[in-house]
């Protein structure tokens, strides 16, 4: 599968399998996960059938507010 993580200074893409894919996402605690387009908790990645997974995002959390 395709993983793509963002950062401030662009992007990284990497294509791994799921194991990778998990190692990464535990790597990036403070980004969203979004799983072919669906955002997913990290509570709920455990669920996910990594089968069926083409891409897989990490994007660092935006907080809004002052």
């Amino acid at each position: 599968m395709k993983l793509t993580i963002l950062n401030e200074s662009g992007h990284t893409s990497l294509e791994l399998n799921s194991e990778g894919a998990i190692e990464q996402i535990l790597d990036h605690p403070t980004h969203w996960v979004f799983i072919d387009g669906d955002m997913v908790s990290r509570e709920n990645i455990e669920n996910t059938n990594w089968d069926e997974v083409s891409q897989v995002t990490l994007t660092p959390a935006v907080v809004g507010g002052l």
